[in-house]
């Protein structure tokens, strides 16, 4: 039987593949960094910023030359850190998305959380590609309505029924307050009668004139 639930297999699969490619990512980021790093002070590293030193533009300035070697390392260092950090990010929002389709109600939140990973994952870049899918499919696509709604929806009879309803029920409750006015209104004339039978006998007993 169809209960309005839709399924979010898709959305799921590929959220897990950019999740997978953001790892890969940050795994061969940080291996590149660290190698760069570890250049500083080898042969190799010594013969290239040689060969840096031998450019025609650095002739006659090496102090130059040095600078803008230093320049890089430090600029290839934070840069390639920063990317980083933003591919964790990324790939931290991709698994708050994914928790969130485990709710029934919370796709919408899920395809906010996949954007947000696209724009971490470089905005343009295949990842964040595949988490704009992700968004997109979770804005787009909605449960199924259940068949008794469906029904419900489709069967004039079953809306005219429900306006009868309805009608019967504003006409009982109608019919209640109309007792209860007749109710109190009745309780109203006794407590009249009541008061008026009072004070006739209040004034046969003061009446001089009692019979014998």
């Amino acid at each position: 039987m169809n209960d309005g639930i839709i399924s979010r297999t898709g959305e799921r699969v590929l959220g897990i593949i950019g999740i997978v490619f953001n790892v890969i990512g940050i795994i061969l980021l940080a291996w590149l960094i660290t190698s760069i790093d570890n250049l500083e002070g080898t042969s190799e590293f010594e013969q290239f910023q040689q060969e840096m030193m031998n450019d025609p533009a650095f002739e006659g300035s090496p102090e130059e030359a040095q600078m803008v070697m230093e320049f890089v390392m430090d600029s290839v260092g934070i840069f390639g850190w920063a990317i980083v950090a933003l591919l964790v990010l990324s790939t931290i929002f991709a698994i708050v998305a994914l928790i969130n389709l485990k709710k029934t109600r919370s796709a919408q939140l899920a395809g906010i959380f996949f954007i947000l990973a696209g724009l971490m994952a470089g905005v343009l870049s295949l990842t964040s590609i595949l988490f704009y899918i992700a968004a997109i499919m979770c804005f787009v696509r909605k449960p199924p309505m259940r068949e008794e709604d469906r029904y419900r929806k489709d069967d004039s009879g079953y809306r005219q029924d429900d306006v009868h309803r309805t009608d019967d029920t504003v006409y009982r409750d109608d019919k209640v307050r109309r007792t209860d006015d007749s109710v109190y209104r009745e309780d109203e004339v006794h407590g009249s009668d009541d008061t008026i039978r009072r004070e006739d006998r209040r004034r046969d007993e003061d009446s001089p004139y009692r019979p014998l």
